[in-house]
């Protein structure tokens, strides 16, 4: 597993029913809980939209995939939007399209979202 900084989470902005979560290092056995407790902070804001953007996620294995997956239950229990932009890591992006080839994590229509987002809508 690579070795970097501490993970990070945090909600970093709050705007007409949108909400930012900013996640940053890797995300593990060991922080995954961390994402989870902000994630589920987030949800209990009430925002239509909840952005989770990774552009400073170095690292992500299969217990931050389990805190997505849960995230995105929640989301369609809630009739939430959940987002994840800005996955700029080589080795998030290949964890994301190996576990869900088919295009269950589709590109974000381009009038609402940055080019490289991702609506975790359709996760299983």
């Amino acid at each position: 597993m690579p070795q970097g900084p501490p993970p990070a989470a945090a909600i970093a902005a709050r705007a007409d029913g949108h909400l930012k979560v900013a996640v940053s290092g890797e995300i593990d056995i060991l922080s995954a809980p961390q994402l989870r407790v902000t994630l589920e902070e987030a949800f209990s804001d009430g925002c239509r939209v909840v952005e989770v953007d990774f552009s400073g996620v170095e690292f992500c294995d299969c217990y931050g995939l389990g805190v997505l997956l849960e995230a995105r239950r929640r989301a369609a229990d809630q009739g939430t939007v959940l987002r994840l932009v800005s996955v700029t890591s080589p080795l998030v992006q290949r964890l994301l399209h190996h576990r869900y080839s088919g295009g269950p994590a589709r590109p974000a229509p381009r009038s609402e979202q940055p080019k490289d987002s991702l609506i975790l809508s359709s996760l299983i």
